[in-house]
């Protein structure tokens, strides 16, 4: 359960901090504010300005977590290490119970600068203002009616020489009590430079407002509304979408950092990924695809999302396959250039779609690309474009993730696809050139898919400076054929050519054409140029399919027209790789399901299982004995599980089965 806004004092903070009943999660950014962000902080403490509600979270799974920073700034002892502590899940639930041990998820800085100032880690001192420097409403107050507000004169770095100064670790150590006047005149007060040269009655009444200023000080301290703060019981999931949500400045966190906290007992996954990109320095690896190939492994392909990931992976099954996995993702990274279907990792249509091929390699019996069938071979082919051209994993992609490893795992096995379902789902959501012209975003999938195709059907793209094969490391953008500002110059009062300036039939990848300024040329001339260093630039734009006759100008007064070409020419590319491929794959790689008669399914629902007979032919349910409609069924069971009457349930959607491979499937697959 979530509180609503608390407050606390300072003082109770820095005592929970000393016990380490508050600590940072290991994954929280380090400490960064400057010392002059702290004296900000207390001059809003004291005049009562909102500074902003603390964030706590007591979480219920196990964690790795780390000490507020109390190193000093610079020297000695700077750059140590912070102190890491695991915990695992019942650890964290009895220290929950007994100390109130919390996370800070929001105001570590805030925290830090606190904790450190009180405990003189940082040197703020409060400087107070001199008689003659009041406002004459406060000079006709007693001393001791005085708030801090009106006294004083700013929160400094150091002591001012002009004013009497109180160091805000030397109020706080006061505050503690215990002391003895005289102790406190030795320990603090005498050390001020402020004092210097005083006469014994200057000397007394100072030591008098430096004791009452201590003392307000220590109000302060100990005033229990003076801190805000939330305090959060997370599970997984919630801890995971607060970071993911709330980490607006700053570096940007997301669960695979709170599932890093988890594993760090037994596996640094960041020392992993650094060693990763060491052992292959030509490719980048991202973290949330190994991690989620993980759990498609220990879950034997069931699950992959945040929360499983969360409450399931531990740092054994790290051990156990994360050389494996990276092993195979770079294999398949060097696949996906080697064959074409990628330029660069900046230009990849969909990162996702690595997992599955990855789950292809692992069932293959040679663990290599090379040594797969044709068939096999045909069908990654047709998978791979007609995911991207259908936008299969441009929303919900855990659940694509999870078919199409599960498909590509069957292929591996020289198995067919049983389930109809993933074939609806590839097709290509471009069916006429004319679609061609509203893809204009290097954010769409579709606009990164037409120019990866490009450099697939040309076998490896040219560049147009010297026709050499365009590489993996190359910097490349994708190049306006006709110039932006040629368009706006030359059809300036053509709405329709100054809405296609963007369109992907306009652009092309290759490095940045450097030996000449196109500016506002026209396309003939500045190609004209290039082709004064290049002479084999017409094949060059053959493979980019590029029209020839853009160098003889023949289209520099028609730009709609060569849109429309070209548009016609890129769409030929994906009716051959995809459209016109479709009834042939399917008639080659279908099976339906061998499935007749009665068949054992199941449910879950709160986490129970509940089991029952399908019978494919009436299409009834037995359940509990007597048979039912599968909708009615699926009440029934439901009322079973948790008592409740007033649901209304599509059992196509609630009942499972296991099909020929052991996937669940819905029995809604049956019917069709």
């Amino acid at each position: 359960m979530n509180t609503p806004q608390q407050t606390e004092s300072i003082r109770n903070l820095v005592e929970n901090i000393d016990k380490e009943n508050i600590v940072l999660p290991e994954f929280q950014r380090d400490f960064v504010w400057e010392l002059r962000k702290t004296c900000d902080l207390f001059d809003s403490i004291v005049r009562d300005i909102f500074i902003g509600s603390i964030i706590y979270g007591k979480p219920t799974f196990e964690i790795t977590v780390r000490e507020i920073d109390i190193r000093p700034r610079k020297g000695k002892g700077s750059r140590r290490k912070l102190k890491i502590t695991s915990f695992n899940k019942e650890e964290i639930n009895q220290k929950s119970q007994t100390s109130n041990f919390r996370l800070i998820l929001d105001g570590q800085q805030r925290v830090t600068s606190l904790y450190r100032a009180l405990k003189g880690i940082d040197d703020i001192w409060f400087i107070a203002k001199n008689e003659v420097e009041l406002k004459e409403e406060i000079k006709n107050k007693q001393f001791r009616e005085r708030t801090l507000e009106e006294m004083l004169f700013e929160f400094s770095l150091q002591e001012d020489q002009d004013r009497l100064s109180i160091k805000i670790s030397d109020a706080y150590e006061i505050s503690k009590g215990g002391m003895f006047e005289d102790d406190i005149k030795e320990s603090f007060f005498e050390n001020l430079s402020f004092i210097a040269g005083m006469d014994e009655k200057e000397t007394k009444e100072n030591f008098r407002r430096y004791l009452i200023f201590c003392t307000k000080l220590g109000e302060l301290f100990n005033s229990e509304v003076m801190l805000s703060y939330y305090l959060l019981n997370m599970d997984n999931e919630k801890f995971a979408l607060f970071f993911e949500r709330s980490n607006s400045k700053g570096v940007q966190l997301n669960f695979i950092d709170i599932l890093a906290a988890k594993l760090y007992k037994g596996f640094n996954l960041r020392d992993k990924i650094d060693e990763l990109e060491d052992k292959y320095p030509n490719h980048k690896f991202d973290r949330e695809i190994i991690v989620r190939t993980i759990a498609y492994i220990v879950s034997n392909g069931k699950d992959i999302d945040r929360n499983y990931i969360l409450s399931n992976l531990n740092y054994e099954h790290f051990n156990l396959y994360w050389n494996e996995v990276c092993e195979h993702y770079n294999q398949v990274l060097d696949f996906l250039f080697n064959e074409n279907f990628i330029i660069s990792q900046s230009w990849m249509p969909y990162e996702n779609m690595v997992i599955p091929l990855i789950i292809f390699l692992r069932e293959s019996n040679q663990k290599e690309f090379s040594q797969m069938n044709e068939w096999q071979f045909d069908f990654i082919k047709y998978w791979y474009w007609a995911s991207i051209f259908s936008q299969r994993y441009s929303s919900g992609s855990n659940e694509a993730i999870l078919q199409d490893s599960n498909v590509l795992k069957s292929i591996a096995n020289g198995k067919k696809i049983t389930d109809w379902v993933i074939f609806t789902r590839l097709k290509s959501q471009i069916v006429s050139y004319e679609d061609i012209y509203s893809y204009s975003r290097k954010a769409n999938v579709i606009y990164k898919g037409i120019l990866n195709l490009l450099n697939y059907e040309a076998k490896g793209l040219s560049d147009w400076n010297n026709s050499s094969k365009l590489t993996a490391n190359k910097k490349l953008e994708d190049h306006h054929i006709f110039p932006k500002g040629y368009i706006k110059m030359k059809f300036q009062n053509d709405d329709q050519a100054l809405s296609l300036i963007d369109c992907v039939a306009n652009r092309t990848l290759i490095p940045k054409i450097t030996n000449i300024k196109v500016g506002k040329k026209a396309p003939s001339q500045y190609l004209s140029e290039i082709k004064k260093s290049n002479a084999k630039l017409d094949i060059t734009l053959k493979e980019h399919l590029v029209p020839i006759e853009i160098i003889e100008g023949l289209y520099d007064d028609f730009y709609t027209e060569f849109v429309e070409e070209r548009s016609k020419l890129l769409f030929e590319l994906i009716k051959n790789n995809v459209i016109d491929k479709e009834k042939k794959i399917i008639k080659e790689y279908y099976q339906a399901p061998k499935v007749k008669g009665n068949i054992k399914i199941f449910a879950t629902y709160y986490k129970k299982r509940v089991d029952a007979t399908f019978d494919i032919e009436s299409q009834k349910v037995l359940f509990s004995g007597e048979s039912h409609s599968v909708s009615s069924a699926a009440n029934k069971a439901k009322f079973a599980l948790t008592g409740k009457s007033n649901t209304s349930t599509n059992g196509w959607k609630f009942w499972k089965y296991l099909d020929d491979s052991g996937q669940e499937k819905f029995i809604d697959e049956l019917r069709k």
